[in-house]
This record gives C-alpha cells, sequence and structure tokens, in this order.
C-alpha cells in the first residue's frame, strides 16, 4: 500500500490511504500562504496500522459510536456483537470493522473536484451483523479548497448502517500543538446524555449554560464541561443538529436528499493564530464532538507527539438505536436500500 495524492490548483495536497479508506493528510494554506498540514496522521502507512486503534482518519462503521454492552435491539433487529470497548461495541467491533480493512481504490472525478473512491465488502456475520454490505467512500478536492465526502452502502439483508469520517482536524499547528485555542461553533442546542461509559442514558440535555454550549463561535477551552467522566479536556459526546433530529418534527434525519443541508454549516472552526477556518455541512442529523481525550504519547506524522487535545473530531454520525432512545428515527436500512451521506469541508483564510 502506498498513499495516494492529489493536488488542486491552490496547491493544496489531499492524502489517501486504502487502509481503512483513511483521511491521511490535507495540506492547506495559511493567511500568509503558509501551508501546513490540518489533520493528525502518519509518516507511513505501516504506523496508521499499528496505531488502527486511535481511528486516525478513518472510515468508521457498519456503526460509529457505542453500543450499549454490545447489544443492538431496533429496526425488528435484535443483534448480539462484539465487544471491542470494555463490554460495548466501538465503532462496529472488532478485527471485521471497514476501518480495519484494505479497501480497493480507482480515481474519481465530477463537479465537486478530483480524488478517489474507495470500495470494500462486509460479510454477513461480520462482528454479528446480517447481511452481507457493500460500501464505497469517496474523497473529492475542488480547486477552491473544499472537500467533499460521500460515503454509499447497501446490503442484501436488513442491518444497521452509521458511517463516519473520524479525521482529527488540527488548523493551526498539524498537531504539534492543542486545538483548546481554536473556535468552535456547533448549530446544536441539544446533546444526548451519556453515562460514563459514554452510553446514552436515554435523556436529550440542553446545552445551554454548560461547557457544552458551542451554539456561539467561541475559543474551545475557555470553558470546558467538568465531571464528565472523560480525561481533560473531557468532551466525547453526541450533538443533535438543530432541526434534523427528533422524528416528532416529521423530519427524516436518515433522507440524504434534503435540499438545504448545504444552506448553513453543522459546525465551524476557526483558528486566529493561522487564520484558518473551516466550515462544516453535512446531511447527517448529529455530529460526535471528540476532543482526542484517549490520545496519549502517541508519535505522529514528522515526529509530532499526539496527546489529549491535539486534534478534534467532528463525526457526523446518524444515531444508534437505542430502547431509551424510542423517539430517534432507527438506523436498520432495508435489504437494497442504498445508505448514503455526505459531508463537505470549505476552508478559508481570514
Amino acid at each position: 500500500m502506498s498513499f495516494l495524492q492529489v493536488t488542486n490548483a491552490s496547491g493544496a495536497r489531499l492524502s489517501l490511504s486504502p487502509y481503512g479508506a483513511r483521511l491521511a493528510g490535507l495540506t492547506l494554506p495559511d493567511r500568509d500562504g503558509k501551508f501546513d498540514d490540518c489533520v493528525l496522521g502518519f509518516d507511513t502507512e505501516e504506523e496508521f496500522i499499528e496505531h488502527a486503534g486511535s481511528y486516525v482518519g478513518a472510515t468508521v462503521g457498519r456503526v460509529a459510536g457505542r453500543t450499549a454492552n454490545a447489544h443492538f435491539v431496533g429496526g425488528g433487529l435484535d443483534l448480539q456483537l462484539v465487544a471491542n470497548d470494555g463490554g460495548h461495541t466501538l465503532h462496529g467491533g472488532g478485527s471485521g470493522g471497514l476501518d480495519r480493512q484494505v479497501w480497493h481504490a480507482a480515481p474519481a472525478w465530477d463537479d465537486r473536484g478530483v480524488g478517489f473512491t474507495f470500495s470494500c465488502v462486509s460479510p454477513a456475520g461480520t462482528d454479528g451483523y446480517p447481511g452481507t454490505l457493500r460500501a464505497t467512500c469517496t474523497y473529492l478536492l475542488a480547486d477552491d479548497n473544499t472537500l467533499s465526502v460521500e460515503m454509499r452502502a447497501v446490503a442484501d439483508a436488513d442491518t444497521p448502517i452509521a458511517l463516519t469520517q473520524h479525521a482529527y482536524w488540527n488548523l493551526t499547528s498539524g498537531g504539534r500543538g492543542t486545538v483548546v485555542d481554536d473556535e468552535l461553533f456547533i448549530a446544536a442546542h441539544d446533546r444526548v446524555g451519556m453515562t460514563h461509559e459514554l452510553v446514552p442514558t436515554g435523556e436529550i440535555v440542553p446545552v445551554s449554560g454548560t461547557g457544552f454550549d458551542f451554539t456561539q463561535s467561541r475559543r474551545i477551552g475557555a470553558l470546558l464541561p467538568s465531571d464528565t467522566g472523560v480525561p481533560w479536556p473531557g468532551i466525547d459526546h453526541t450533538y443533535l443538529l438543530d432541526g434534523r433530529v427528533r422524528a416528532l418534527d416529521g423530519v427524516d434525519p436518515g433522507n440524504a436528499a434534503q435540499p438545504d443541508w448545504l444552506s448553513a454549516p453543522a459546525a465551524t472552526m476557526y483558528s486566529p493564530s493561522t487564520g484558518r477556518h473551516m466550515d462544516l455541512y453535512t446531511t447527517e442529523p448529529a455530529l460526535q464532538i471528540y476532543l482526542g481525550c484517549h490520545l496519549s504519547s502517541l508519535t505522529g506524522r514528522e515526529g509530532a507527539v499526539y496527546a489529549a487535545g491535539s486534534g478534534i473530531c467532528l463525526e457526523t454520525v446518524r444515531l444508534p438505536d437505542s430502547p431509551l432512545l424510542p423517539e430517534l428515527p432507527s438506523i436498520v436500512v432495508p435489504a437494497g436500500e442504498e445508505y448514503v451521506q455526505q459531508s463537505v469541508y470549505r476552508f478559508s483564510t481570514r
């Protein structure tokens, strides 16, 4: 295996790996035209394999996030899955997770840019999931420094599907420092209540007046939540994007064709020191925000040492089924029906 790369007319470079269909690197200019990598990564693909448990840059699934007690209930299914996070299932399970597979790569291009499409097959029964699943992930880089990511999947049996992209973003220093001085906005007034083991409690919790509140862009480190059970910097939680989640609103968060998803960003991130700015748009109903709390002295690209807060994951997700959250739509996709999710990352400087 070797990294696959695309360089656009602006000089930005996209690096991808077939191992886990990974976003391995993305170099972008700062306000002075200096290029630096804006995602955490490694110098070799062997290092991505060695540190697979950190999910750096990976395409994650079949089901992103934690499934409590490795027991999936919903959409007419009752599944016992492989536990790989204590007694829970994290990001789809064990060695059969999509992030651990070597995907087939093919060049791709359309009006969104140039890049690669990765494809893989997950056999029926992998980690306890029914149906043979065929998945693709396409990365396209445009000349205006917009990155488009599209994930598709279809299975021959009813099965839960909720993929995500697990890049750790750092718009300041490529991971050589923390992101706590960057500014973050999230278009979410509510989050999912979580136990200290990071599984849903059944509550939908307003963020107002707490360290989880990013409804106004602010410095990440200015107010971080306490007593989360998560090591500093303390966020590994699911945000419910405004107007997209509750089934009683009549909104179908699984409908990737909703016409207005590009009209307003689900999140923004800004580095005051470099001027790099990112707008994130997505078809998905939720964002899992993870501040790399469990990273510990991980040697990354060019010798950078990654620790808690070295990067932030903005994981566009659907919500795992839970008997505790019956008002949320099921993530079970019927046999033969195509799952589609799209996310767009628009980069600029100021």
